[in-house]
């Protein structure tokens, strides 16, 4: 549960440790070729096919995510568990890809160095990501509502635990508050809670309330939704649990989250984003390096003013970025604020054919690549949009949780193009959210393959 930011640290750890399996490779072969080195290739296949599998394995067992660690002894011995299937791995590999004798003790000696080094390195990462976490720096802040032996246990244990990277604002209770460390956080009654939320910057919302509180419980679900602060809760199960939701342990204690999110995960963000980059280049190499002169070209023939229309849109966590596109109407000054309807006298005839066949939106693989958005995901607003659809649809800021796609579960499902009315709108929201409660690479594919077929063999009435 804590936020901890530390992406950078996870890029140093896939960019070391790639180091060090060379550095092992290197001193095994001065160990055991102590007169006659091989050639460069008897340790460039290696290298490439023991790099990926480690990567594989850190991935799969979540060996670079140490987020909910606060002993070292836990993360060597996951390290350990890794390296051992790492061995067993690599013993097969280089049997399947060597036709001729392969020294045993150079591999032995290779993976023998490389355990050492990782779990060196491992012990020493997870040091600085503990300084990082007593620092307070990047802490998430955390209010909590209610007040038992879960919360007592709760509190003392994890968020007065500078190394679970959580800072405790607040606790809001009817309850007598007997502990005098908890007191200093007591910010007020039940009836207090809603406007403190409203008005200052929260991450995470505890709550632990019984079943007469469901009203207030379903209340401070709808702020905590349409204020991008995550909620997670210690059950007293009741009705107001109506979604999907899924439960972490803390120790001992179960802890639900109103919502499981996949691509928290920092394994499943980065395959989604391997498939970003990847499809992206190859798009870019084999297709829009012919088609994009085309359309500049007729961009620039059909009306005056740039190729390229970028605007302010929101992205995920609500974080403003500029978003491009192929410029489909004349320069006006309504472009921020009027969305394109069925009839709108802006659009050019170019622009025309662009936005039915959703090229216009074809540059936004350039925001992929600079990692504001994604493939799949769902679709940006306007800031203008954004500002009024939070107020007017629940859950709205929910699909800010991730980032922006150029395609979506929402479009291929209908909700696409203009909203006309806040129905339009809530079915978006709920598609967009349902993908983000239940990606998968495949439903990825599955979403990008459905958004071909629709592009080339249906005609698509909201497209305009």
């Amino acid at each position: 549960m804590g936020k901890i930011k530390n992406a950078h640290l996870l890029i140093l750890s896939a960019i070391i440790d790639p180091l060090l399996l060379i550095l092992a490779l290197l001193s095994s072969r001065e160990i055991v070729f102590t007169s006659v080195i091989p050639d460069l290739n008897y340790l460039v296949y290696p290298f490439v096919g023991l790099s990926l599998i480690w990567l594989f394995i850190c991935l799969v067992f979540d060996l670079y995510d140490n987020s909910k660690n606060i002993y070292t002894h836990t993360v060597i011995s996951k390290n350990t568990f890794g390296l051992m299937l790492f061995f067993l791995a690599s013993a097969g590999f280089i049997f399947l890809i060597t036709e001729y004798k392969f020294s045993r003790s150079f591999l032995i000696y290779s993976l023998l160095i490389h355990g050492v080094l990782i779990l060196i390195w491992r012990a020493t990462l997870f040091y600085i990501e503990k300084s990082i976490r007593k620092s307070g720096k990047y802490a998430g802040l955390v209010v909590v509502v209610g007040y038992n032996e879960n919360i007592k246990i709760m509190v003392n244990a994890v968020y007065n635990n500078p190394l679970y990277g959580h800072k405790l604002k607040a606790i809001f209770t009817n309850r007598l508050i007997e502990h005098e460390v908890d007191k200093t956080y007591f910010k007020g009654g039940l009836a207090d809670i809603k406007d403190y939320l409203n008005n200052n910057k929260i991450d995470q919302l505890l709550i632990s309330l019984p079943a007469k509180h469901n009203d207030l419980i379903n209340d401070l679900l709808k702020i905590a939704d349409n204020n991008l602060i995550r909620v997670h809760i210690i059950p007293e199960f009741s009705n107001y649990l109506s979604q999907r939701f899924a439960i972490d342990y803390y120790g001992i204690n179960p802890v639900l989250k109103l919502r499981d999110e996949p691509l928290k995960t920092l394994r499943n963000r980065l395959i989604k984003r391997a498939m970003d980059v990847v499809l992206s280049v190859l798009t870019v190499c084999f297709i829009f390096s012919w088609l994009f002169p085309i359309i500049i070209i007729a961009v620039k023939l059909s009306s005056k003013g740039p190729v390229f229309f970028i605007q302010k849109r929101t992205g995920r966590d609500a974080k403003q970025f500029d978003c491009y596109k192929f410029r489909s109407m004349r320069v006006n000054s309504d472009s921020d604020l009027k969305q394109a309807s069925k009839v709108d006298d802006r659009v050019t005839r170019v622009g025309a054919f662009l936005r039915k066949t959703s090229l216009d939106e074809t540059p936004q693989i350039f925001n992929i690549l600079q990692n504001h958005m994604s493939l799949v995901g769902p679709r940006p607003h306007m800031l203008r949009h954004t500002e009024e659809y939070k107020v007017l649809v629940d859950k709205f800021m929910v699909r800010h949780f991730a980032k922006p796609g150029l395609t979506g579960w929402a479009q291929i499902n209908g909700f696409r193009g203009e909203t006309k009315e806040i129905i339009d709108m809530e079915n978006r929201a709920e598609a967009d959210i349902w993908y983000i409660e239940n990606w998968s690479f495949f439903l990825d594919l599955k979403i990008i393959s459905a958004t071909i077929n629709l592009l080339l063999f249906k005609k698509d009435e909201n497209a305009y």
